[in-house]
């Protein structure tokens, strides 16, 4: 269990539940004191020296990956979710409690997490990805869900429409269609002409729909190279082996929560087979990647952190329309690019966001 935040002294915590400590001295006073010592209070105390304490917000933060480890990079996507609800108000220890629960990469463990959340009575559950969604939407019809990133709900059945969400689900989904992935294959064709078998990386957690991105690299005149499933180190070892003895001659790993989890194995397997490689976020990129293409996920959950505000404040899900997001960017990493040997078409390095040199 993770709680950031615990709550000060004039507060005490039963079974999960905070709870004021009204008792003190003044149970001893007599009736007629109490009484005089209550007048003098009402006519002497400003609004704001009489305002109730501060209402804590418990709120709940599921996720099929791991925490992060220490330090925290800033583009961490959950840190910019804590700081995005501070700058909204809403400090841990203050008026807020934030219980988080990591999957740590076991699609099985999402719906007993769910569960506990659900049994803490949160006020509102932020889901990422979309295993995590449906985890938290089986677990409650009730408690409002926001979705901090969840490709196509609409195809996954987790919301009805859009611009309609209905029921208990709203927030932020991380793609803007299944073009993203024909445009991702695009810009890794233009950054090295020569290349004409592509490896993609699927894992057993997948629901990527590829009929775009073989749409994409039959336009290109690209052959895709599919991986076995894979969910463990050694399969994803086994697979990058097989698919460049097949010949491989660049990496494609969309964004599924498998392949996030095994970042930086992914990272260190494309530099050793030689293959450039392209990524669904800039995350992998920060990690020591060649180039992604896609949505700023730290932006992303820094909006969900405005819709669970919105929430709190009583907005109802259901009126929440689901954004998609608008823009993409294009990071590119150098380094990996000189250690392989590689140039990337310079129309391509014109066009990028942010280049790591």
């Amino acid at each position: 269990m993770t709680v950031i935040g615990e709550q000060k002294a004039v507060s005490s915590k039963d079974n999960g539940k905070t709870r004021w400590d009204h008792s003190g001295s003044a149970r001893f006073l007599s009736v007629s004191f109490s009484f005089v010592l209550a007048a003098l209070l009402f006519a002497f105390s400003s609004p704001v020296e009489a305002q109730q304490p501060t209402k804590m917000h418990r709120i709940g933060f599921l996720a099929f990956g791991s925490p992060p480890t220490e330090p925290v990079p800033p583009s961490f996507p959950f840190a910019a979710f804590t700081r995005a609800l501070r700058d909204l108000g809403y400090v841990p220890g203050r008026n807020l409690i934030l219980e988080a629960r990591w999957a740590a990469g076991n699609r099985e463990q999402l719906p007993v997490l769910a569960a506990e959340l659900v049994q803490l009575k949160v006020d509102i559950i932020t889901a990422s990805g979309a295993s995590a969604v449906r985890a938290a939407k089986t677990a409650t019809q009730n408690i409002p869900i926001v979705m901090s990133g969840a490709p196509d709900p609409v195809a996954f059945e987790l919301i009805k429409s859009l611009a309609r969400p209905g029921g208990n689900v709203t927030g932020l989904s991380d793609s803007a269609g299944r073009e993203i992935e024909g445009k991702r294959l695009e810009l890794l064709k233009e950054s090295f002409p020569r290349i004409s078998r592509v490896a993609v990386v699927i894992d057993s957690a997948s629901r990527l729909d590829i009929t775009q991105t073989q749409e994409a690299a039959h336009a290109l005149g690209v052959t895709l190279i599919f991986s076995p499933e894979t969910a463990t180190s050694e399969e994803f070892r086994t697979s990058f082996a097989l698919m460049s003895r097949e010949g491989a001659q660049a990496l494609y790993a969309p964004e599924t929560p498998i392949n996030v989890r095994y970042r930086t194995l992914i990272i260190q397997l494309a530099a050793k087979h030689r293959l450039p490689a392209m990524y669904g976020s800039r995350e992998f990129v920060e990690a020591g990647g060649l180039m992604s293409y896609g949505p700023n996920f730290s932006e992303l959950f820094r909006r969900a952190a405005v819709y669970v505000d919105r929430i709190l404040k009583g907005t109802k899900p259901a009126d929440l329309p689901v954004e998609q997001p608008t823009t993409f960017e294009l990071f590119i990493n150098l380094k990996p690019a000189n250690q392989m040997g590689l140039k990337i078409s310079p129309d391509v390095l014109m066009r990028a966001d942010k280049v790591i040199k």
